[in-house]
Order: structure tokens, then sequence, then C-alpha cells
């Protein structure tokens, strides 16, 4: 019987602690996992860059990047060694921006929701399980601060904005998920019981033994330092600007070194070479 490990989307809007809960499930689960880090188009080059760079075309490269990922998806739940896929972030984050922001700032949502059903939903792998975490706009400012720290990330700090993805979240985005999701309010909640939560969620699809691991694991320091051996790597993809702060120290994965940052992973593979994480690309059999 072929093997097909599920898939844990994890979505909601700014400051729900989706990236934080990443973290500390790659750090516990190691090599029983395989992630797919939040879009990032200041990142792709060649084919993959947008194609325009307008709002619209910017949207649209975060729907074709989702179209990529459902497709990549059904190759990764195929690797014997891998328990579990996760994903930061799915169609319902590029959903959710197309709706809540201005109509001159992205698609518009009906032609969105539109590529989504006609494109995406029929590449969508069947073992996909969907973690939305929700969190209110004023706790969502309170907990990064109140002030965006970059100018480019200004937009995700207005008040207005986060009320309209937490309209989406809560009364649109599960009617567009493959199977009903589990929904966690992250509102006055630690980590540990959200963890606690979404620990439930895989143990109730019948991966228990990842659900012990998860619940029985120590917390990582949430904003550790950058790694040494990634210091030249993450400057030359663009430093804070491009990844954001680190989320967890360097560990070990299958052989080579990732450590996770807000905006994508920096991997060390068994060739003692730095890269971007990019699961979505094809193989590389250089390094095995």
């Amino acid at each position: 019987m072929a093997h097909d490990a599920p898939v844990l989307v994890l979505d909601g809007p700014p400051g729900a602690g989706k990236t934080s809960l990443l973290a500390r499930m790659v750090c516990a689960l190691g090599d029983d996992t395989m992630w797919i880090t939040e879009p990032n188009a200041r990142l792709a080059t060649g084919l993959s860059a947008p194609i325009h760079p307008s709002p619209a075309g910017h949207t649209l490269w975060f729907l074709r990047h989702e179209l990529d990922k459902a497709r990549a998806m059904r190759r990764l739940v195929t690797d014997e060694a891998t328990r579990l896929l996760i994903a930061d972030r799915n169609h319902l984050g590029a959903l959710a921006y197309c709706y809540a922001t201005h109509a001159q700032d992205s698609l518009p949502y009906t032609v969105a929701r539109d590529f989504y059903a006609r494109r995406i939903a029929p590449e969508v792998p069947e073992a996909v399980l969907t973690a939305i975490l929700l969190v209110s706009p004023d706790q969502s400012l309170t907990r990064r601060g109140k002030v965006a720290e970059l100018p480019r990330w200004k937009q995700w700090f207005d008040e207005g904005l986060l009320e309209r993805l937490h309209t989406f979240y809560t009364d649109i985005a599960p009617t567009l998920c493959p199977t009903p999701p589990a929904i966690i309010n992250t509102d006055g909640a630690t980590p540990q019981a959200v963890l606690a939560q979404v620990a439930g969620v895989l143990a109730d699809a019948g991966l228990d033994q990842t659900a012990r691991h998860l619940t029985s694991a120590a917390a990582p320091n949430p904003r550790p330092p950058l790694d040494e051996q990634f210091t030249d790597a993450y400057t030359q993809l663009g430093g804070l600007e491009a990844l954001g702060h680190p989320f967890t120290p360097a560990i070990d994965h299958r052989g080579g070194t990732v450590q996770l940052c807000q905006l994508g992973t920096l991997h060390r593979d068994p060739a003692g070479r730095n890269r971007l994480w990019n699961p979505l690309a094809a193989p590389d059999r250089r390094a095995a």
C-alpha cells in the first residue's frame, strides 16, 4: 500500500501564532516532519518570480504558488520518511488578502476565489487537515508590538484590515477547506494550550505518537540568534527585510541543518552547501 502522510495546514491572521507553532512542531518532530514555510515572493527567482510588479500581479503570484504547492504536496506526502507534512499558510492566506484589502491592492476577491476553485482545489491532496488560528485585531497588534518593524509590513498593522481578515477567517475560510477545519482561538491561550489542541487534531487523524511527541517536547527559545553558519546566506538572501527574524535555533534535519526564520528557512545540506529551503523544487540528487 502506498504511503501518504497527512498534511497539516496552519493559517489565520497575523499574530495568531502560526509561525511560532510551526517552529515548535519542527523542533519537536525532527526528521519525521517536512514543512513548507510561508510564501515569500521576495525570495522567488527565475520562472517562479512574480510576472508583473503590480498588486494584482503580486496576488496572482501567491495563487500560482499555491497551485505549485498543491502539486508538490502530492510528491512530498509519498516520502516514507515523512510522518507529517506541515504548511505555513495555503490558499486561504491569498484569498484572505484579496477579501480584506482595497480593490486596487490585489486581484478582486471573486477572481481569486474562482482561480482557487478551478485550478487549486482539484490538485490538493485528500489527506489535508487545516488548523485556523484566530486572534482578535487588538491582540494581534499587541503581540506584534503595535508598530511595524519595517515600512513594507505597515499594512498588516491597519486595524480595519485586521477586522476584515478576522471576518474572513471566521465566516468564510471554513467553507474553502477540503475538510472541516479546526478553529482555534488563541486570545488568552498559552502556546502549550494551542499546541495541545493541534495535537488533538493529529490524534483524531490517527497520529497518536506524533501527538504525544508534540505535547511532551520542550518549547524552543522564541527568538534565538542567527547561527553563524548561516550568516552569509542570510545576508545574501536579503536579511531581515526578506527573511525576518530567526524562530528556531539551528537544528539537525535528515543529515543537514536547518534554521527557521519568520519568512523562510535556511538549509545547510549534507554536502555543506547553504541555501534557501525549498521543498517545492525537485529533489537535488547531488546531495543524496
